[in-house]
């Protein structure tokens, strides 16, 4: 906010662009081109930079290759196989390019935001506000109208949500800006776990974290961070692959194990400590009964932060086969193996049998473990204690859990509303 409410300058932002150009030519890098570049640099994958920033693949890369283009070197360098699995990463320069834009960012920031405040300390202080109170208790008096509702509603939403949500949040965001086209949602995509801990222990500014598993938000958000656990949305884990994974006609519900297992085939998981489905492939392993140990030492090298990352690696064939969410499957249309109901933690009744597996995970601290047992999918929502813009985020919320609005929207995408 830029003013106090009520001043001439309240819901007024200053806002600023950095990019560069080139002569004759125009722009040549923006702040599209280095979010993209920031997201590569932390998923070591295209897919992964489109899937978080809400565009399609072709757009992420027909901006890259234009850049390119007019800088005269490459920012991006693809890799196969190796230890590292195969995706696309930055290259040198594209390295020192974004890390020298971070740093200039940063000064600029700080810069700014003490020029801003002198700015509009000096303009307020002309405003005559009376008129402005008086209108508003008025209006709080008599009841507001809708138009007026959403017209108060405005500014950035800063949501943290698990990888997995990564489509549906981006159309429920879609319809929802519609409803209310002054906010600007800004929505971050990472494991579970980790987008917590952004909250606890690198004290980011968040309105709404939406957890792939409930459970989290209770371990490392409540009580100190958030009061809430609000259940949404359900799912179950599915064996993913492609036309080229070994095997993929042969694979079945009986003999996956032993397939996952043969010495010419390969597959990724996600971290356990960083992603719930990573601790639920763990516990998907033990309630099928696999020889848990040998799974673990295959391919550790096919490990990512969060269940998303695991495409990139699947579609350049770097793996034959991931671990994933049903609901990921469905939106990418790729194949998946159905795990039966006494496995693939989706049934509540069945809740006794899945906690007889349990995993330890880092916990909210350094040093800390938690000790997850076997559950149902069931995804949580919270706002946050200290949301920024709380108004914005209870009319996210509301909307999310409406049934023409965010269930709607998550059904079509191969999850179950709850």
């Amino acid at each position: 906010m830029a003013g106090n409410k009520g001043t001439k300058y309240y819901d007024i932002f200053l806002d600023y662009r950095l990019w560069l150009t080139k002569r004759g030519s125009g722009e040549v890098l923006g702040h599209e081109q280095f979010l993209i570049l920031q997201k590569v640099s932390e998923g070591e994958s295209l897919h992964y930079a489109a899937e978080s920033l809400g565009m399609s693949y072709r757009k992420v890369w027909d901006r890259i290759r234009n850049s390119e283009k007019e800088l005269g070197f490459p920012l991006i360098e693809t890799f196969r196989g190796g230890k590292e699995g195969g995706g696309t990463r930055l290259s040198d320069d594209g390295k020192r390019l974004l890390d020298s834009y971070a740093e200039l960012r940063n000064d600029i920031d700080n810069l700014i935001k003490e020029r801003v405040k002198s700015f509009f300390h000096s303009v307020n202080k002309l405003a005559i506000i009376i008129l402005t109170l008086v209108l508003a208790i008025s209006c709080a008096g008599r009841g507001s109208s809708v138009k007026d509702s959403v017209s108060e509603i405005s500014g950035d939403l800063i949501i943290f949500h698990a990888g997995s949500l990564s489509r549906p949040f981006k159309a429920i965001a879609d319809s929802f800006s519609k409803l209310y086209p002054d906010v600007r949602i800004l929505a971050e995509s990472s494991g579970s776990i980790d987008a917590a801990r952004k909250i606890s222990e690198l004290g980011r500014d968040c309105d709404i974290m939406a957890s792939a598993d409930y459970t989290v938000i209770d371990n490392i958000l409540i009580p100190e961070f958030a009061t809430d656990n609000i259940k949404f949305a359900a799912n179950e884990m599915a064996i993913v692959f492609n036309e080229k994974s070994r095997y993929g006609s042969e694979i079945n519900a009986r003999n996956w194990k032993e397939i996952l297992l043969k010495q010419d085939v390969t597959y990724g998981r996600s971290d356990p400590n960083a992603d719930p489905c990573g601790y639920r492939t763990l516990l998907v392993l033990q309630l099928a009964g696999a020889d848990t140990e040998n799974f673990l030492k295959k391919d550790k090298r096919f490990v990512r932060p969060k269940e998303v990352d695991l495409l990139a690696m699947l579609d350049v064939n770097a793996v034959d086969y991931i671990f994933l969410y049903k609901s990921v499957a469905v939106q990418h249309k790729l194949k998946y193996l159905e795990l039966g109901d006494s496995v693939n933690l989706s049934q509540p009744l069945l809740n006794s049998w899945y906690s007889k597996a349990e995993v330890k995970v880092r916990g909210s601290a350094p040093g800390d473990t938690l000790l997850i047992k076997g559950e149902a999918m069931i995804y949580g929502l919270t706002i946050l204690k200290n949301a920024p813009n709380r108004k914005a985020a209870e009319a996210f919320v509301k909307f999310l859990l409406s049934e023409e609005g965010g269930r709607k929207i998550l059904s079509e995408m191969g999850q179950s509303p709850v």
